[in-house]
């Protein structure tokens, strides 16, 4: 569900709003993608923004 979220970049809190996940679940789950490389992070000011990574676009589209 998060990978699908992930259309663009997003923050956890933005992420956990859009899911009804809490925001320390969400970023319990986004650190367990990043770990497998499905993931990227950066920071924007003050806002840690998540974006899908090649894999994860490729695996999102055999899923189709």
């Amino acid at each position: 569900m998060l990978l699908a979220e992930l259309s663009a970049p997003r923050s956890t809190t933005e992420l956990a709003r859009r899911t009804r996940m809490s925001a320390g679940n969400a970023s319990q789950h986004l650190t367990t993608l990043r770990d497998a490389g499905l993931v990227s992070v950066r920071r924007e000011g003050r806002y840690v923004l998540y974006s899908r990574t090649d894999l994860a676009e490729a695996l999102l589209a055999r899923s189709g």
